[in-house]
């Protein structure tokens, strides 16, 4: 019997699940994910599911690569950028990473709130005002997130990470069973197959309108975000993986990146689908689907999979779920950013319990973001979908770092990058591209 506690199909599970790629996905799958995901279903229903799933062969391929350099040399990325290709490329690549994963954690910071205030059943102030109810707000849940991150070590968050990126899912899955149960979403998953890009929809009431392509940047910028593919490689290091465990690390690639995340890539699209675009039609003057931007009318996304009496504990629900998608972004966020600042000026960039200065960094990583957020004053969602289109501008350079690195023997030996793992690469690189000049031209055309 006590074999079977510790040895049974969950436990193995959980035991491949746990790692570096758990922490990573766990931030992947972070508030800029549901935001980008659940408004794409709800503005749009499933046109825009194919970004969504075409990018996880993607997303796999490039963290294995970035796992793999840092394995095989032991060497941070930003390090080798600087003194193997050159210094000026090195800074040309930290310095708007720096300045847009303060963005990004703004964003984190101003999800958790909007989730803390939906669990207890209340709406955001209007206009986004930083009122005192906020700031404190935002203070609590800097402290409680610096406490969870500072004591226990890394093995200790790799184990917290771990459980919260389950919890996400399961919330999800929730979410989205009624809608998967009907036969006509099934119809629509494979419509949205086909790529394309639908047309704008107006926003009723307003003369503005919610962007596609703004929709299809937010779903590939974070997906594809260049600060991600160039730290993977610090987080398995710090782990003290090595050359011996590029097998064991992509099969947990895989099982991150792959299952896990693109089953949630599916269901929050379909949860935007099914239960807030079908539903929110704004008849009898009620809210139209194109009016949902704030996490308090996002959370009824559950309320149609909930018996009728349930129905009002849909946002605080959902609510609980965003706020921890938005502390597991904040952190592997945060984390990679202290990699990415010590490494750049040469300074021990692992997270032991003797090295103070990374102690130090991440604190401030997420307390000078989080107490900026409340002052940048847009609705939480639309925060995070901007920016993470954001993201999406760097990945070209950054993926042509990647194919540079795993094609030298000289940096991984005898693992050099396969044709396959090339061409998708490759793919990778010019996705990136098409549609960050498709856009630029789309501006400023």
């Amino acid at each position: 019997m006590s074999n079977f506690l510790t040895d049974n199909p969950i436990t193995r599970f959980v035991k491949d699940v746990v790692g570096p790629a758990a922490i990573m996905a766990a931030g992947m799958i972070g508030a800029g994910a549901v935001s980008t995901r659940l408004m794409a279903g709800c503005w749009f229903r499933f046109d825009l599911l194919w970004v969504a799933l075409y990018v996880i062969p993607m997303v796999i391929i490039a963290n294995d690569s970035a796992s793999r350099i840092g394995n095989i040399t032991g060497r941070g990325m930003m390090d080798m950028i600087k003194t193997e290709l050159h210094p000026l490329l090195a800074w040309f690549m930290f310095v708007p990473t720096f300045l847009l994963n303060i963005v990004v954690n703004m964003g984190q910071m101003s999800v958790m709130v909007a989730g803390s205030y939906g669990m207890i059943g209340k709406e955001m102030p209007e206009g986004g005002a930083a009122t005192p109810g906020v700031i404190i707000t935002t203070i609590a849940l800097t402290v409680i997130t610096l406490l969870i991150v500072l004591f226990g070590g890394f093995k200790r968050l790799v184990k917290v990470m771990t459980g919260l990126l389950m919890l996400i899912l399961v919330c999800f899955i929730v979410v989205a069973f009624k809608g998967l149960s009907q036969w006509s979403t099934w119809i629509g998953l494979i419509g949205g197959l086909v790529p394309k890009i639908p047309a704008d929809v107006p926003i009723v009431g307003s003369e503005n309108v919610r962007g596609a392509f703004t929709q299809l940047m937010g779903i590939a910028g974070q997906a594809l975000p260049a600060g991600v593919f160039l730290s993977f490689g610090y987080f398995t290091s710090n782990a003290n993986f090595t050359a011996a465990d590029v097998k064991a690390t992509f099969r947990k690639n895989i099982l991150n990146f792959g299952v896990i995340w693109g089953l949630f890539s599916v269901v929050v699209v379909v949860a935007g689908a099914t239960a807030l675009h079908d539903f929110y039609t704004g008849a009898n003057g009620g809210l139209h689907y194109s009016q949902i931007e704030k996490v308090f009318d996002a959370g009824y996304v559950i309320a149609p999979a909930l018996p009728a009496a349930l129905k009002s504990v849909a946002p605080p629900i959902f609510s609980l779920g965003l706020l921890v998608a938005g502390f597991t972004t904040l952190v592997s966020v945060a984390m990679l950013m202290v990699y990415f600042c010590l490494d750049i000026v040469g300074r021990d960039w692992k997270y032991t319990d003797e090295n103070k200065a990374y102690r130090w960094l991440l604190a401030l990583w997420i307390v000078i973001p989080a107490l900026l957020s409340p002052f940048w004053q847009l609705p939480a969602l639309i925060k995070n979908i901007l920016a993470m289109a954001g993201n999406l501008v760097l990945t070209p350079i950054a993926m042509f770092i990647l194919i540079f690195f795993m094609n030298k023997t000289k940096y991984v030996k005898e693992h050099t990058a396969s044709i396959t793992r090339n061409i998708i690469l490759t793919i990778t690189l010019v996705f990136a591209l098409f549609v960050t000049v498709y856009q630029g031209i789309r501006m400023f055309g």
